[in-house]
Parts: C-alpha cells; sequence; structure tokens
C-alpha cells in the first residue's frame, strides 16, 4: 500500500508505482476492490493484509526467513526507513472469519507495531538466534537483490487497523520479537467473541 503520509488506511491506493515486481499486481488488485465495492449485485469485504508470521509461516523460529537471517541473508538496506506491518497468522484467521459479518468494505488486517526494517530486522534476528544483519547501501541491495530489495527496505509504508478494531474489535497480538511486547499477552478481547461465537454487529 502507498500512503502519502503516516500509516496507510483503507482509503490508502495500492502502491502501482513501486518497483515492478512489487507493482505487477497492484493494478489487478485495485480492479478487483473496486469491481467487488462497486458491483449492485453483491456486498464485498476487501482485507488487505500484513506480512504473516507464526507458526508455519516465513517468519517463524523455523521458518524461511529466520534461516536467511542466520546466514545473515537479510541486510539492512540504506537507512532501511521502510515500514513494515505484520499480522500473526492465528489473528489473521480470526479477522477473516470476523469480517464475514462486518460491513461491506475494506479492512486492513495488520498488528499494532508498524516498525521500520531498521527496528525490527536487528530484532528478529536476535529472536532466531542469529548475528546482527549486514549493512548494505541501496546500491549494493540493488545490485545483488534487485529493485524489489530496495523498495521494502527503504519505502513501504505501513498500515493502520483502527476500521478493523472499530468495527469488529479487532486487538491483535503484538509483534512477537519487538523488546517491549508482553510474551503473556492473550488479547482476551478479541478472541472471545470467536470461543463464544457472538460477533459485534
Amino acid at each position: 500500500m502507498k500512503a502519502d503520509a503516516g500509516l496507510a488506511d483503507e482509503s490508502a491506493r495500492l502502491a502501482t508505482d513501486a518497483s515492478a515486481g512489487m507493482a505487477a499486481s497492484a493494478p489487478m488488485d485495485a480492479d478487483v476492490e473496486a469491481r467487488l465495492l462497486h458491483s449492485g449485485n453483491m456486498e464485498g469485504i476487501a482485507r488487505r493484509y500484513g506480512f504473516f508470521y507464526g507458526p508455519n509461516t516465513w517468519y517463524c523460529l523455523e521458518g524461511a526467513a529466520a534461516d536467511h537471517a542466520r546466514r545473515r541473508e537479510l541486510p539492512i538496506v540504506g537507512q532501511s526507513e521502510g515500514v513494515w506491518s505484520f499480522a500473526h497468522i492465528e489473528d489473521v484467521a480470526l479477522a477473516t472469519v470476523a469480517a464475514l459479518t462486518a460491513p461491506p468494505g475494506i479492512y486492513n488486517v495488520v498488528d499494532d507495531d508498524p516498525s521500520p526494517v531498521s527496528r525490527w530486522l536487528p530484532a528478529f534476528a536476535r529472536w532466531v538466534g542469529a548475528l546482527p544483519p549486514p549493512q548494505v547501501t541501496e546500491q549494493e541491495a540493488r545490485e545483488v537483490a534487485g529493485e524489489d530489495a530496495v523498495y521494502d527496505g527503504t519505502q513501504l509504508s505501513g498500515a493502520s487497523h483502527d476500521k478493523a478494531n472499530k468495527t469488529f474489535n479487532f486487538n491483535p497480538r503484538c509483534l512477537q520479537w519487538l523488546n517491549q511486547c508482553d510474551p503473556h499477552r492473550t488479547n482476551r478481547r478479541w478472541r472471545n467473541p470467536v470461543a463464544s461465537g457472538h460477533w459485534p454487529r
């Protein structure tokens, strides 16, 4: 997603002007959203997810990203000011079900810890037992990994989940590997509606 300033809400346009690989699917996604939301024959829900983490995802202790971090293949690119929004896979599943009974529209499904790569990546490396990530210039990253890697590290914008929180009480857990995260936070306020079967209307 592309935000003019700060975190992207659901009104933010998709990043059609990003690097080539990142932008390749944006026009199609934007078209699907437009057709879904402006069809006169049905009501539609579109969800924009953050980067998945948790069991059996890339970002878990046994995941591919952890392996790359241990091999020092996830560098800090330039100042690494690109902001990433993550979402725990279990919260994603719960939000997906909750959205089925929500009013039509677009919903960001992300946690409340949007973080620049310069912050979350070193913390992730420590969490998986890796050495600190290497530092590379934007040009070095471009030559080795391509323009998408530079865009991800330096220009990506995070997203806000305020709409989902207000609409169906979405209260995701904090990003697991950040220092200020409380590992005992259980988000009962978010999970209980699932257990009881009573969703906010």
